[in-house]
């Protein structure tokens, strides 16, 4: 009985090894079998950790089945999103995409999203410095001037200095909203102007007139402005020289105008036209008021000619008061004829 017991025992053991033996047999096969019948995994096999707004940047995956169209998605802060990335093909396994980040991105995350038939999709995340500070307006002084006429209507002349801190952003399609306030702080009238471009660390001197139907006790100016967009300081303006305040010929004691030479600075285009705004200040740096103009009028590099600015509230100042004006043209350039 003892002996048949051992036999027994002695018999599963071996059939229990036999099993053991064909178990590491199979897993040892298992890995290959499995790597032939499938596909490698989809991953980023060039992704910088950083990236420069305004600079180019290259991305790349591998692990995709060869000759799979591969699509790129990139979003940026504020939901902008790059365009012109086409949808790549795999060479190899691999897809590639290079571009130039906009200059008008913002630091932030991107975030990156890659498809490629037969695959799963896969993110990533790129971090991205912005190359542009952002424009940041200031009113530097504001003031205004008064004149009634003798039907007992107002103009009040208005007069506002603007500066642009950031060192390299030009602020684009700026509104001015300008409003006249009472002493009981209510507000008498509203106006607005737009400014097409205001360049990286300079000022605009914004000048402008608002006609009341009677007595305009303005005792202050309120001042609201905000920036429709941004851009890489670019351009410049032309030069100005002999800059001058005339009085009005026909309404003695009131400036009739401001005049001076305009010069094309530029060495290869042509000025085609000029907006101008202005703004008199008195003997002690005080913004009395302003106005505006255009001039026209092809002028080719080298060259210049006279502009006269009569817009705007100049005839709402004393002349016995303007000291001094400051100018900003806001140019149109165009290729010279060769």
């Amino acid at each position: 009985m003892e002996e048949g017991r051992k036999v027994a025992i002695a018999r599963r053991s071996r059939i229990a090894a036999s099993a053991a033996i064909a178990l590491i047999g199979l897993l040892t096969l298992a890995p290959a079998s499995f790597e032939a019948g499938g596909t490698a995994t989809l991953r980023f096999s060039a992704l910088p950790a950083r990236a420069v707004a305004g600079e180019g940047v290259t991305v790349s995956v591998a692990g995709a089945r060869p000759g799979a169209l591969c699509s790129l998605a990139v979003s940026y802060a504020k939901d902008a999103n790059q365009g012109g990335l086409a949808p790549a093909t795999a060479v190899g396994g691999q897809a590639r995409w290079s571009w130039t980040i906009p200059d008008t991105v913002q630091a932030n995350i991107a975030k990156l999203s890659v498809t490629c038939a037969s695959s799963k999709r896969i993110s990533g995340r790129l971090l991205v410095v912005g190359s542009l500070v952002p424009p940041r307006l200031s009113v530097v002084k504001d003031g205004f001037s008064t004149r009634t006429s003798s039907a007992g209507n107002t103009d009040v002349s208005y007069g506002v200095i603007i500066r642009n801190t950031s060192p390299n952003a030009d602020a684009l399609n700026v509104n001015v909203l300008v409003n006249f306030v009472l002493g009981d702080d209510h507000l008498l009238g509203s106006t607005s102007t737009t400014i097409s471009v205001l360049p990286a660390g300079t000022t605009y001197n914004l000048g402008g007139n608002m006609n009341f139907p009677a007595a305009a006790p303005i005792a202050r100016l309120e001042i609201v402005m905000q920036v429709g967009g941004r851009a890489k300081h670019t351009g410049h303006p032309p030069a100005l020289d002999n800059v001058v305040i005339e009085p009005s010929l026909y309404d003695k004691g009131w400036v009739g105008d401001v005049a001076g030479e305009v010069i094309n600075n530029d060495p290869s285009l042509s000025l085609q036209s000029v907006q101008y705004s202005a703004v008199i200040l008195d003997a002690a740096g005080n913004v009395l008021g302003g106005g505006n103009g255009t001039s026209y009028g092809a002028l080719p590099p080298g060259t210049r000619m006279v502009f006269k600015l009569t817009g705007g509230g100049l005839r709402d100042i004393s002349m016995d008061n303007a000291a001094s004006v400051l100018v900003s043209p806001t140019p149109t350039w165009q290729h010279a004829a060769s």
